[in-house]
């Protein structure tokens, strides 16, 4: 006989109610005491929590840019899963460059968007599925330190983790290091702040006001994010990007490319050259080596020079510059800007110890052409009306992240001496 009339016992919790003591039974409290107190049997209250933790999500959809990227199918009772790409950008899948992804792989990238699915967060990227309880119930948070990304309720930028099994990178000169890495699945490039002669410097806040300025004035450029660079226990602030080796892109810095054709900087015909007709040298190399067009590559020294004199940036040599190789194509393209943080007198472990701005700025030039930032706006200016090219530039506003002394009058110098002299 039907029950037409929904006859029969109800359940004594709702699932609020349930979701309530599962959070409290993995705190720690016992199943006989959660069971009492909720008036039913130990035996039924297992069942319950057991049936709610093996519902079943079919699929996970990822997107980008309203784009699907990944369809993750699921089996929750066998901890396995299958993918369908529908992307050739590995940057844009779900696990990168990861085909057969197993159900640590799932966990990882389930914590790396989490903030994402939970709302918490307003992306470009997201995962639809049926209902947010199903990531929770795909969340290992027991286990959440063992991936590489872990959102961090109690602060707002996320933390990789990274131990002396993985590769780590350990730049470091005479006075100092810096740690650096890739994640597991490779999608980001992870860098931690520089420590030179014990002082902690403030470069992985530089990155980001430069990623800011570019952005503001529509500079192609690698963005930075702040993050936590966990290394074997020890945390240092940090930054991280996505990683464009991912998309088949291999960075052949310019002093590489001169090698090749045996010139070099360093030749007294490019020495004895002003800093206009340097910058034009440049640019003619990258056009002729990378068969592009020369406006492009003209462009390109243009923008690193721009968002140099902008925020002091005193360490752009010949190996931060050049040229992406792109794989796929077999063909030279213009790069992202990059490795922007020697700025606003973060590259120099004396910043405190100078008595007047005008001190400071002594060690303060314009790689690889020596000038003065200051002088240098003028003369990009005067040659390539910047206003024309950069209509935002006389608006332009740093974000308010890197508080010391000259740092803050270097940016109210520089944001003063555009708006009255750049026209």
């Amino acid at each position: 006989m039907a029950n037409t009339r929904n006859a029969g016992r109800k359940p004594k919790l709702s699932d609020e109610q349930l979701n309530t003591i599962i959070g409290r039974y993995k705190s720690g409290e016992t199943l006989s005491s959660l069971a009492l107190e909720a008036g039913i049997s130990k035996q039924a209250l297992s069942k319950r929590i057991k049936n709610r933790s093996t519902n079943k999500v079919s699929t996970l959809d990822y997107y980008i840019d309203g784009e699907l990227c990944t369809r993750i199918s699921l089996d929750t009772r066998r901890h396995s899963l299958r993918i369908i790409n529908y992307t050739t950008q590995l940057s844009r899948r779900a696990f990168g460059y990861i085909d057969n992804p197993n159900w640590t792989d799932l966990q990882s990238f389930l914590d790396e968007y989490y903030e994402i699915a939970k709302g918490i967060k307003s992306y470009n990227q997201y995962i639809m599925t049926d209902s947010i309880e199903d990531i929770d119930i795909l969340r290992d948070n027991a286990s959440a330190e063992k991936y590489s990304i872990v959102a961090d309720d109690n602060e707002a930028v996320p933390r990789f983790f990274f131990s002396k099994k993985e590769k780590v990178l350990n730049r470091t000169d005479t006075n100092g290091y810096q740690l650096k890495g890739t994640t597991h699945n490779r999608r980001y490039f992870v860098k931690s702040q520089a420590i030179m002669s014990g002082v902690v410097l403030n470069d992985h806040l530089v990155e980001v006001i430069a990623s800011d300025i570019c952005r503001q004035l529509s500079i192609p450029c690698v963005q930075q994010k702040l993050c936590r660079f966990i290394y074997e226990g020890k945390s240092y602030e940090g930054v991280y990007s996505e990683n464009f080796e991912l998309d088949g892109y291999t960075f052949i810095s310019f002093e590489s490319l001169l090698n090749r054709q045996g010139l070099s900087t360093k030749d007294e015909d490019f020495i004895a050259l002003d800093s206009i007709s340097k910058l034009k040298w440049c640019a003619k190399q990258l056009s002729v080596i990378g068969r592009l067009e020369y406006k492009d590559t003209l462009k390109y020294m243009l923008d690193l020079a721009i968002i140099d004199c902008l925020i002091g940036n005193v360490d752009r040599h010949t190996r931060n510059f050049g040229l992406f190789y792109n794989a796929h194509s077999t063909r030279y393209e213009i790069p992202l800007v990059f490795d922007n943080g020697m700025g606003l007198f973060e590259n120099d472990y004396y910043r405190d110890s100078y008595n007047t701005f005008d001190e400071a700025m002594r060690n303060v030039y314009v790689a690889p052409y020596g000038e003065d930032p200051f002088d240098m706006i003028i003369m990009l200016n005067e040659e390539f009306d910047l206003s024309n090219i950069y209509p935002a530039l006389q608006d332009l506003t740093y974000p308010d992240i890197l508080t010391t002394e000259y740092a803050l009058e270097y940016e109210r110098r520089m944001s003063d001496y555009v708006r009255t002299k750049i026209h």
